[in-house]
This record gives structure tokens, C-alpha cells and sequence, in this order.
């Protein structure tokens, strides 16, 4: 089918499935085209003949009166199962790694699942501890999500649906966002709603079960935030965890906590690094140099890219930055490192 008014495709770091919304100038028969398409139908979704993503039709909204049709299909990549789904529960003997339990609950999804050279050799480390238990009602996203959080790697997806593991990204964009160059728009907001003084981690066996002694003691750290007042916050830790490890999990939640409250998101003419290039890509690095943000040159990553078009500005791509040191989560960053103090 051709023939789209708007398109959107999202795809990002942390957004888990990449989602796309698509409307439509119906055609005239209305039993072909985009009226033949259903919900629940496998779709791929290809820009200028490059896919980026394998998934399902969701959503299928027909809305129409006297003089208008309007069709919009909307879906999602194929890890959208793993996050709206649930499982009666499962248990899983100490000693597995995470690659083979991500397979192993990825498996009857038909969801392959593999690693990138950054993030192999954490996927292959077992778990030594306890036994895992995915609990019943626990949706399999979620239970994968704090694995890959105790190995500080990212869970994202490739353009066939897969899962595909890996750390922040190294490679650059083929272009820095420059305001006065290639900058035609920006939204930008520095919160101090979600920056905190004091970031105190206890550890739990939620995830764990074990018969050892002193499997109930909940160790404790404790780190500075950035917030300029009195502002505690207090949470569980994602592993039964000693007190080294809580402590680089507050260092993780408070970097994180201030990198989106300095997150920017930038609108670029085209879908295109360059022209000619490649299509945007969400995990990438790119300087950034825009005063009215208080950015020179600053190092960024890219974390979603959301490929828009519309018939008052054509096609337009909105980049979501911030500052690349947050997602390093083995390393000792302060608040005033991260490049936007």
C-alpha cells in the first residue's frame, strides 16, 4: 500500500519494543489496500528499502463522516509480547547464565536472542549466587530487565525482533547536531523533580530463593545526589546484593536519575544522518553544541529516534539525547562528570 499521510516510528534504549503508528488516505475499494489489514497481522517495517522492524499490527482505527475516511494502523516490534505478557512462574537452578535464560523464556515467543561483542562476555557470566524464580503473574520483560540490570547491559532490538544485548554504544553519528546548522527545533527541560539528595539501596531476595545463612540480611549503601536540598529516597536493591553492589546500584539510579533530567530531544529535517547516508540510529554518540542548553560540543548518546512524517513538514526526524557517561553503569561517575552540571 501507498499512499501514507503520517507515519511515526519510534525506536529507543529504553523504551523496550519499538512502536510504530501509520495513517492512511483510504482507497476506494473497500475491501483492499489498507482496509484489508487486520490486527494481529506479522508486519515489517522498511524505510527506502532498509528494514527496521519485524513485529505485529495492533491496532486497526477507522474513523470517518460525510466528507472524511481516515484509516491508522499502529503495532509494535515482536519483543511486545514479552511486556504485555505473563507466565505462571518459573524457577530457574543457580549456575545459568543470562543468555541461556533470556533463550529459555524467549523460546516459546519464537524470539531469538544473542549478544554483541560489548555485552558477551556479562551475558555468559552464571549466576552463582541462588536460584532465579520468574514469578507467576510476572510479565517476561520485566523479569529479564533486572537480570540485565545485576549485568549492566541493555536489552534492545534488532530489525528482525530479536533480542539483542549490548552496553552503551562507542560509534558516532555521521553528524553532530549543531544549533544554527542542522538543528531546526528543540525541547529541552532541566527537572529538579526527579534528583534527590541522598540515594539509600537495601538488598532483598525477591528475585532469590536460598536456604543459606543470612540469606534475610539486607545490606545498605548510601551516595550523595545531586539534588540541592534535603531529598532522601530509599529502594531495593535488583539481586540479593552485598554492600558493593548496592552501592554501584545507587551510583547507576542516581547518574540515570540525572541524566533524564537533562535529556533534550531535537527535531532534524529528514530521516537521514546525511544525504545519502544512513537513517538515524538510537545507541549511537554525537557532540552536541547548543548554547540555549548550556551544550559545547558535548558528548551525547542518542537514546530513541522517532522517524515522523506529516504533511505540513514532510519528514522529520526528532533525536532524544543525553549525557552518554550515565549509561555506563561500572563506572564511578560523579553528577559533575556526566556534562551537564
Amino acid at each position: 500500500y501507498a499512499g501514507f499521510k503520517t507515519v511515526l516510528v519510534s525506536r529507543g534504549i529504553e523504551t523496550g519494543p519499538h512502536r510504530f503508528e501509520l495513517t492512511a488516505a483510504p482507497d476506494l475499494d473497500e475491501s483492499a489496500g489498507i482496509y484489508a489489514v487486520e490486527d494481529g497481522q506479522s508486519v515489517a517495517i522498511a524505510v527506502d528499502g532498509v528494514q527496521i522492524i519485524s513485529g505485529f499490527i495492533e491496532d486497526v482505527n477507522t474513523e470517518y463522516d460525510a466528507e472524511n475516511v481516515s484509516v491508522s494502523v499502529s503495532g509494535s516490534s515482536r519483543l511486545c509480547d514479552l511486556v504485555d505478557c505473563s507466565t505462571n512462574g518459573m524457577q530457574v537452578k543457580r549456575g545459568q547464565s543470562l543468555l541461556y535464560i533470556a533463550r529459555m523464556v524467549c523460546e516459546p515467543f519464537s524470539i531469538d536472542v544473542s549478544a554483541d561483542s560489548s555485552a558477551a562476555a556479562a551475558v555468559a557470566q552464571p549466576f552463582e549466587s541462588a536460584d532465579l524464580a520468574l514469578d507467576a503473574g510476572q510479565s517476561p520483560w520485566e523479569f529479564l530487565e533486572e537480570l540485565a540490570r545485576i549485568r549492566a547491559v541493555l536489552i534492545t532490538s534488532d530489525a528482525a525482533g530479536n533480542i539483542i544485548f549490548t552496553r552503551r554504544g562507542s560509534g558516532y553519528a555521521d553528524t553532530d547536531l549543531v544549533l544554527g546548522i542542522n538543528i531546526k527545533a528543540a525541547s529541552g527541560r532541566r527537572s529538579h523533580r526527579s534528583l534527590f539528595s541522598e540515594y539509600i539501596v537495601n538488598g532483598q531476595q525477591s528475585l532469590w530463593t536460598s536456604s543459606d545463612t543470612g540469606a534475610n540480611s539486607q545490606p545498605q549503601a548510601k551516595i550523595v545526589g545531586d539534588a540541592t536540598r534535603y531529598r532522601p529516597t530509599v529502594f531495593m536493591s535488583d539481586s540479593p546484593a552485598d554492600p558493593a553492589a548496592c552501592n554501584e546500584q545507587a551510583q547507576w539510579r542516581q547518574r540515570m536519575d540525572y541524566a533524564r533530567s537533562r535529556g533534550v530531544t531535537y527535531t532534524v529535517q529528514g530521516w537521514h544522518q546525511v544525504p545519502g547516508g544512513r537513517l538515524w540510529m538510537p545507541n549511537e554518540l554525537t557532540h552536541v553544541t547548543d548554547a540555549r542548553n548550556k551544550l559545547n560540543s558535548t558528548e551525547m548518546l542518542i537514546t530513541e529516534v522517532r522517524l515522523i512524517l506529516s504533511e505540513r513538514q514532510g519528514r522529520i526526524t526528532q533525536l532524544t539525547v543525553m549525557p552518554a557517561p550515565a549509561f555506563d553503569r561500572l563506572a564511578q561517575v560523579a553528577g559533575d562528570e556526566l556534562g551537564l552540571a
